[in-house]
């Protein structure tokens, strides 16, 4: 029964690390890259900034969403697709069209510093 949940912990521990591997493999041209699409009430502009390996910052540059709905996605999105690296974030409820938008936005500057 040791010899068992030996090779169980064994098991676990090499899929945990295995699992740990499995992150993002992109790699981006260094640099600051800008996109808009179409948000709730006009086009939503954002500029990203990249290093070779992540996202460094994400910011809303110009829009035209509503005050108190569209302008919470504005403000909650681009740190959590900083954190998280990627623009396949939860929207923001209530403002969905908004962070649609944020999110192709970002989702465009990311294939624009993606390195061939």
């Amino acid at each position: 029964m040791k010899k068992m949940t030996l090779v169980m912990a064994a098991s676990l521990c090499i899929l945990t690390l295995l699992a740990g591997c499995g992150g993002s493999s992109d790699t981006y041209k260094a640099g600051t890259y800008t996109a808009a699409d179409v948000g709730y009430a006009g086009d939503v502009e954002v500029e990203v900034e990249f290093d070779q390996e992540s996202i460094l910052s994400v910011k809303v540059t110009d829009h035209n969403e509503t005050v108190g709905i569209g302008d919470r996605a504005i403000e909650e999105l681009p740190s959590k697709i900083v954190e998280e690296l990627t623009w396949e974030v939860d929207a923001v409820a209530s403002a969905t069209v908004t962070s649609d938008a944020i999110k192709a936005a970002v989702k465009d500057c990311i294939e624009q510093a993606k390195s061939k």
